[in-house]
């Protein structure tokens, strides 16, 4: 993956880095399918976890829509 570096260095990195580089503010731009995304300018779509709560189920945790 295609990602642009603070200091102005273009280079590719494994796609799994690209978390890690968002988050650390190592990065000011990554190449998506659709173009270039601008960190910080851009909408970035976020790892969402579910929350799942000691003693759930994950089969239930399937039919609730609103997490509680």
């Amino acid at each position: 993956m295609s990602v642009i570096f603070t200091n102005g260095e273009e280079r590719d990195v494994p796609a799994y880095m690209l978390e890690y580089l968002i988050r650390e503010k190592k990065i000011v731009a990554f190449l998506r399918s659709d173009g270039w995304v601008q960190i910080g300018k851009d909408p970035i779509r976020k790892a969402q976890l579910p929350l799942i709560r000691p003693g759930d189920r994950w089969s239930d945790f399937m039919f609730k829509r609103d997490g509680h």
